[in-house]
């Protein structure tokens, strides 16, 4: 009687759902057999449909529980499911199989051991292996297009990210030279040359650009085919091969298949649109021994976030063609949001005709709910800010349950922004961002004391590690000790002589002998313990833990966990590990810019949710805020399609024609503006937080602006960096140590550079001069000047240039004193030789009748400065040339690297900064200054070394004008002024212009 009744009583719960069904929800409830596609929209009642369908079945058929397999797209999705369908069909919710695709994939294996030889005999491949394996077949010599000379690893990591993608879409190495096959007939349909006109005889750019495209394929498939060999030699697989080993198992072991057919008789999909061509591809296996199977799939295209541009469209598309008489059910009420914020949602995302326009359906709202989407303007970010964090307070205040409220932005570094100023503020917040545990400071301050204690001889490990302020160092001693530095004595020495540094009159020499103290013990246990038993307790005696857990005990205990465990993960996998082997591991993470994730779960349910759109997918609130709606935050993407590709030959031209290169965040912003019940608050500023000009995101523009509340916020007249946030509190640089230091190095055109780029490259550059090791590329620019050097030399001496042999003596010469590794060597003699070639054939055409190289200036600058009267500036320029009077007629400044077009040069481009053209009017200013009318010269040459493609040499002439050197005069006397008074140590540190900024939060305390 006891079951009778609890049955019952669930069978109670499930009529009472499914009477609560609007009429369409119904009929996707009871279409039971048979395939069928659901178009579920935003707060239309998916999860509820899918588990009342399950319910349905097992209610009107015979079928038991374990013969239904749901797939989900995400676990919570799957925990999400199972929780209501207990409501309904009691502990029967545990025997249904409801399980993502890789969980599947996982429990098929040990059912089926013999159909996964390759997974059951292997393990999976850590990123590093992987990328290790692609190194070896780039430099095994049979792949050029892939590996440039300029930078052989430049498409590692974009070689791995498309075999992912070949086998999320299961195009198997055969498969992809079918395709490739497929590309080669195509090109003989396209025009090789033009037939008339100017470029009559040459090769048509479309044909040129498909024929490029198909011989990088050809790589890629070399590339992938050896990968893929490697990969069973070491006995590893990578992710996604748990996916394509089933595929492959089904095909081959039709028992195994039978089985799975038999056993599950009912199948259905969540979130299809994010699906992918393997994923499918499993489904269509399980499904292929009916006509009409009964599989189910819900999904909606308009909220397609997780997949590339197109691919949940061709989803629906390769649906309806693969099983014929598909029941498509469009469900059209919503039960959350009110009428406005649909209708403003919808106005984003609607299009006229085609497949895209029956996909993008109208909602309906089924509550009346007096709904508002407002946009506010404000003049600066920080005002936004606060404001957004006022407004916030004010609906907890007029009763509003925290819980209900959202901030949704677009980057998990908005997340941490806002979850800081909430708290601030005392508002309870719960946060959900994946913080890359690579770029933290944290991180980099650990890596920076394993490279102290394995290399003391590395000043950049030590340099990074004196700016921890968990030692106590003071910024003023900091200075005096690495301004200290000599040949003969370098900081790790420095540190451990007592009486260097009470020369120095440090106001706390104990802090350095401290630091000294802590590496010397750490490296004396090197030996004899674990690389992770010594870095805890170099972490606790340097006081680093404890100023972590005292400063930012969340963030902080997040991420120094999440070292531990790659660090012992790396032991795992190897044993012999040292701790100098792991900086070098996280420093290849770092090269090929490998994420290492923590996921930052911070706060209590009830509070104030702050999480970017991808997370909120699914989520539901009654007031939503999107600040930071700027284009930069909110727009397309720049993006380069580094492989041409036919991903999805049937259907992909129809879909690409579809949509647009901003369709991929017009979804995600649809997303966020329909997690709202009642309002929604979109905001954006004219100036970003560094003071830069910011316009709106293009997507409001695309809102129905009949249906908005806009309107322009005055600024409240606050100081914003006094109310919001912690601001940054200026180091105690003494006016009189930085004009000190201005005086002895005066200006030139690089450190100029640096501090117009970021005032913080020029700190740590000119006036720390933190030793930092020469990447490749300058280390070439090196190569080049000096041989140049010789070969001007040897024409000024004998009126001759260098012969072939010369110029490879020279480079050898030039190769043997720099530190290279022996395959560093090799490629650069390659390249260097190559260029050097070309290059000093081209000058030899036209030599000047005398000229200098290497010219050294200084020179000073009135300022009119009271407290700064004079400004020294110094410069090197590569080559003068003189006319038969001896007057400087041209000044040469050689460069390496691709060639710049002149509005490259002059920084009227978006990637061109003005550097290179500042640098000439640079040395026209130095001429001028020089004292001698002979060296008056206003004509520069930018003379690029490399030629380009076609072998072809560039150079840009500049004529200087009296303008330029007067406005670079001016440019000179603010920056000098900023330096000496200290101004520039007020200045944000920004990532993108500076690489200093994790040192600049340790320097400041923050």
């Amino acid at each position: 009687m006891q079951k009778r009744a609890q049955k019952s009583d669930i069978e109670g719960e499930f009529e009472k759902a499914y009477n609560a069904l609007n009429p369409a929800q119904k009929k996707a409830v009871d279409t039971i057999e048979g395939p069928v596609m659901v178009i579920a929209g935003p707060g239309t009642g998916k999860t509820q449909i899918l588990t009342l369908r399950i319910a349905n079945i097992l209610l009107k058929t015979d079928t038991k529980p374990e013969n239904i397999l749901a797939l989900t797209f995400t676990q919570s999705g799957a925990a999400a499911m199972r929780e209501r369908l207990l409501r309904y069909i009691g502990t029967d919710a545990y025997k249904v199989r409801i399980d993502t695709f890789h969980g599947f994939a996982g429990g098929l294996i040990p059912a089926y051991p013999d159909a996964y030889p390759r997974i059951i005999g292997g393990r999976p491949a850590t990123e590093i292996e992987k990328i290790t394996i692609i190194e070896t077949i780039l430099d095994g010599g049979e792949v050029k297009l892939l590996r440039p000379q300029g930078d052989p690893s430049y498409y590692v990591m974009h070689i791995l990210r498309m075999i992912g993608t070949l086998k999320q879409e299961y195009i198997t190495p055969n498969e992809l030279a079918t395709r490739i096959a497929r590309q080669e007939t195509e090109l003989l349909d396209i025009e090789q040359y033009h037939i008339k006109g100017a470029h009559k005889g040459k090769v048509r750019s479309e044909y040129q650009k498909k024929e490029t495209a198909i011989a990088k394929n050809k790589e890629l498939l070399f590339v992938y085919r050896a990968y893929e060999a490697l990969l069973r030699d070491k006995k590893i697989f990578d992710f996604n091969d748990m996916i394509v080993e089933t595929i492959e198992a089904l095909g081959r072991d039709e028992s195994m298949l039978r089985d799975l057919q038999e056993q599950y008789q009912y199948l259905l999909a969540d979130e299809h649109q994010d699906v992918n061509g393997s994923q499918n591809k499993i489904l269509a296996q399980l499904c292929s021994f009916h006509e009409r199977p009964n599989i189910f799939v819900v999904g909606d295209e308009k909220q397609a976030i997780y997949r590339f541009q197109g691919a949940s469209l061709q989803n629906f598309l390769y649906f309806e063609s693969s099983f014929s008489h598909t029941e498509v059910i469009p469900l059209t009420a919503n039960y959350r949001s009110g009428q406005t914020i649909l209708d403003v949602a919808h106005s984003l995302v609607a299009v006229e005709e085609g497949p895209l326009k029956d996909l993008r359906v109208e909602l309906v709202a089924h509550k009346e709910i007096d709904a508002t989407v407002g946009v506010s303007e404000y003049a600066h970010q920080l005002e936004e800010d606060i404001d957004t964090v006022a407004k916030i307070q004010a609906l907890i205040e007029h009763g509003v349950a925290p819980s209900e409220i959202a901030v949704i932005v677009r980057t998990n570094k908005d997340v941490e922004l806002f979850t800081k100023y909430l708290r601030k503020e005392g508002v309870a917040v719960s946060s959900s961002s994946e913080t890359d545990v690579l770029s933290h400071p944290i991180t980099n301050s650990i890596l920076a004391l394993i490279g102290a204690i394995t290399q003391p001889t590395n000043e950049q490990h030590v340099f990074t590690v004196l700016h921890g302020n968990y030692w106590g160092i003071l910024p003023e001693d900091l200075v005096r000790v690495c301004g200290a530095r000599s040949y003969s004595q370098n900081l790790a020495s420095i540190l451990a002589d007592e009486e260097c540094l009470q020369r120095l009159s440090l106001k706390n020499a104990e802090a350095f002998l401290s630091v000294s103290s802590v590496l010397m013990d750490a490296r004396s246990k090197i030996e004899t313990h674990s690389p992770i038993v010594v870095l805890e307790h170099v972490l606790k005696t340097s006081g680093f833990l404890d100023a972590i857990m005292s400063q930012n005990p969340l963030e902080g205990g997040v991420i120094v966990r999440q070292i531990y465990d790659e660090i012992e993960q790396l032991l795992t996998q190897n044993t012999e590990t040292s701790l100098g082997d792991i900086v070098r591991i996280f420093d290849q993470y770092k090269l090929y810019n490998v994420p290492l994730t923590a996921t930052q779960v911070l706060g209590v349910s009830e509070a104030v949710q702050v999480l970017t759109a991808h997370k909120s997918k699914g989520l539901e609130y009654a007031h939503v805020f999107i600040p930071h709606a700027n284009d930069a935050v909110w727009g397309v993407k720049a993006s380069r399609t580094y492989f041409d590709v036919p991903l999805n030959a049937q259907v992909e031209k129809e879909v690409v024609n579809m949509l647009d290169e901003s369709d991929d965040e017009r979804r995600l912003l649809y997303v966020a503006l329909t997690r709202a019940k009642e309002t929604v608050t979109l905001s954006f500023s004219q100036k970003t937080a560094q003071d830069k000009s910011s316009v709106p995101s293009r997507f409001l523009e695309e809102l129905d602006q009949s249906l908005l509340t806009i309107h322009a916020v005055e600024g409240a007249g606050v100081n914003p960096l006094a109310s919001i946030g912690e601001v940054l509190s200026t180091p105690s640089f003494s006016p009189e140590l930085l004009t000190h230091v201005l005086q002895t190095r005066g200006l030139s055109a690089t450190a100029l550079n640096n501090y117009l780029e970021s005032p913080w490259n020029y700190f740590y550059r000119n006036v720390l001069r933190m030793p930092e090791v020469q990447s490749e590329s300058m280390l070439f620019g090196t190569v080049v000047h000096s041989v140049m050097e010789r070969v001007l030399g040897l024409y000024r001496a004998k009126g001759i240039v260098p012969s072939v042999t010369e110029l490879k003596f020279y480079l050898e010469q030039t190769l043997g004193k720099l530190p290279l590794t022996q395959e560093g060597y090799t490629r650069m003699h390659e390249k260097g030789l190559a260029s050097l070639v070309v290059y000093v054939e081209h000058i030899s055409k036209n030599m000047p009748s005398a000229s200098k190289e290497e010219f050294g200036l200084k020179v000073e600058l009135e300022t009119g400065l009271p407290h700064f009267p004079v400004l020294t500036l110094t410069g090197k320029l590569d080559r003068l040339d003189f006319d038969a009077e001896g007057n400087v007629v041209r000044v040469y400044d050689y460069k390496t690297g691709k060639p710049k077009t002149r509005n490259d040069i002059e920084g009227k481009t978006a990637s061109g900064n003005g550097n290179y053209k500042r640098q000439l009017t640079f040395y026209a200013l130095l001429l001028s200054l020089y004292g001698d009318e002979r060296y008056l010269c206003r004509e520069g040459v930018l003379s690029f070394v490399e030629p380009d493609t076609k072998g072809k040499i560039h150079e840009e002439v500049f004529s200087i004008t009296d303008e330029e050197i007067e406005g670079l005069k001016a440019e000179l006397i603010r920056v000098a002024d900023e330096i000496v008074t200290g101004k520039f140590l007020d200045a944000p540190c920004e990532e993108e212009s500076s690489s200093y900024c994790h040192l600049v939060s340790m320097l400041k305390g923050t």
